[in-house]
């Protein structure tokens, strides 16, 4: 959801950096070129109406809610990393883990039916990197552990 939410991010800031080239260039066009005023007021309506309608437009909405999404599995990272702390030890019971895991699913399509009511399909290249860095992460947390003990 980070990698999803990072490059939604990058396509609002496209967004506006058009925007703001758009604005800024039309005034200074019209500065510049008197002939052609309605060219640059339309220019500058556009701009306007896209700031206006920024909560609108379906990609805005998704980043706003892939943000908030992040930061409530980042939490339940959190949890799901004490509760791994707890099986890694031998402190849980089997049972005890499938109650562990049955929760912490639970939460985590909680979390997302709240954030995205509709669903959402992440792209698969997204799922891979994620794959691979969530490998990454335990290889190094964990396999160095082993080899120690």
């Amino acid at each position: 959801m980070r990698l999803y939410r990072n490059r939604i991010g990058r396509e609002v800031q496209a967004v506006e950096v058009i925007k703001a080239v758009a604005s800024s260039g039309a005034i200074a066009g019209w500065v510049v070129w008197h002939e052609i005023p309605l060219v640059w007021a339309f220019i500058i309506a556009a701009a306007q109406l896209l700031d206006a309608l920024k909560g609108v437009f379906p990609f805005a909405r998704t980043h706003k809610a892939a943000s908030d999404l992040t930061v409530a599995l980042e939490l339940l990272c959190y949890d799901a990393e004490d509760e791994w702390e707890s099986i890694h030890a031998g402190r849980m019971s089997a049972d005890g883990i499938v109650k562990a895991r049955t929760r912490l699913r639970k939460l985590q399509l909680a979390e997302e039916r709240r954030h995205f009511p509709d669903g959402l399909e992440l792209p698969a290249p997204l799922i891979a990197l994620a794959t691979r860095e969530a490998t990454d992460y335990f290889e190094i947390t964990y396999s160095g552990e082993a080899r120690h003990e």
